[in-house]
């Protein structure tokens, strides 16, 4: 099967990671792919993993990241080249968060689409969708990640063509500490919180709870940005505090792994979210094994012990203790953390969705 995916594609996003794990699979298991990839990215600007582009990706559209909350997206006139879509052969086409996508210049050639391929929409939208171009597109099925999103999108998906397949995680992969920090330049001898896939400018509130452990443990705050804040802020950080450390890049998932098996936790900081939300950095990191903590607010709530979770800084100034002092609790947060990555591994949810392909 040739399956073709409209999505950010080596792109520092969620998005992008769902389309990589799933699309990745989908070539592990013997089928073709084809990328339609975003260009670049009106308001915001993408922000680009630290990889060249696979031989089969196209980069042939604008992505705009408040799609859902406009009427028309024809009015923002975003850059759309149909050829691709139109000359390449396929068999299914996944499009990821249809709204980031210019769906009224989409709309004009998707009965084309569909006289040759089955379409699914990945929903990853977690507010109300008012974009008319959007409610016009038929696909021949929807994905929510879990129940929570019926409550935003239930009134306007048809039920019978609504389905939940969750968020993948990374399978499952182990590392050895003292090589993997040899091969990344790190320290062999300091307690490691790698931090990444955040706004930094989050850390200022915690930074004197790490103070304080700093002076009881041979700590290092490794901070890894590319985006422009984010890169100001983490250089700010390292430049007032020995005990942190700066990188700038966006690596991909592989080094990301490096990373995380070089670290001793991997720190999440961020508050609440105004929408349903999903965290893709956790789904992306957990198959490393190495321990999560993160604020116990909705953006986490999906996740229960298989992570570090605070609500306090003095909560977290416990959960890092724990790591630091290797507690029976940082054990059995593992253990679950090993059963939830292989009930949602990568490969088993691509075959869930070969499998609505195929029915």
């Amino acid at each position: 099967m040739r399956i073709a995916i409209m999505s950010p594609w080596n792109d520092a996003c969620g998005v992008a990671l769902h389309a990589e794990l799933i699309g990745r699979e989908f070539l592990e298991l013997g089928h073709d792919i084809v990328v339609f990839g975003a260009k670049d990215e009106r308001v915001k600007g993408r922000i680009p993993l630290d990889v060249e582009d696979e031989p089969f990706v196209y980069r042939n559209w604008e992505m705009y990241r408040y799609g859902w909350r406009i009427r028309d997206d024809n009015e923002l006139n975003l850059y759309f080249d149909e050829k691709p879509l139109l000359e390449e052969n396929y068999d299914a086409f996944i499009i990821e968060k249809p709204t980031l996508s210019p769906l009224g210049k989409l709309l004009k050639i998707f009965n084309e689409i569909r006289s040759k391929a089955t379409t699914i929409a990945v929903m990853h939208e977690g507010e109300p969708i008012i974009n008319e171009n959007f409610m016009k597109l038929n696909f021949d099925a929807y994905t929510i990640f879990d129940k929570r999103f019926l409550n935003i999108l239930g009134n306007i998906l048809p039920s019978d063509k609504t389905f939940i397949i969750p968020y993948p995680c990374h399978p499952i992969k182990t590392g050895d500490r003292k090589k993997a920090r040899e091969k990344l330049d790190l320290p062999l001898d300091k307690k490691i919180v790698l931090v990444f896939g955040i706004r930094i400018k989050n850390l200022f509130d915690i930074l004197p709870v790490l103070e304080r452990l700093s002076n009881e443990y041979d700590l290092l705050l490794l901070i890894i940005a590319k985006e422009k804040e984010n890169a100001e802020a983490g250089k700010r950080i390292a430049d007032k505090y020995e005990w942190a450390e700066f990188r700038y890049g966006a690596p991909p998932t592989s080094v990301i792994y490096d990373y995380l098996h070089a670290s001793d936790a991997v720190l999440f900081h961020r508050g609440p979210a105004n929408y349903i939300p999903v965290s893709s950095a956790v789904h992306q990191t957990l198959g490393a094994l190495t321990p999560i903590i993160c604020p116990d607010n909705n953006f986490f709530e999906t996740f229960n012990k298989e992570v570090l979770k605070y609500r306090s800084l003095t909560e977290l100034e416990e959960r890092l203790r724990e790591v630091f002092e290797h507690q029976p609790v940082v054990n059995e947060v593992i253990r679950n953390a090993k059963e939830f990555v292989r009930k949602h591994e990568a490969r088993k949810i691509a075959e869930m969705y070969l499998k609505l392909i195929e029915e």
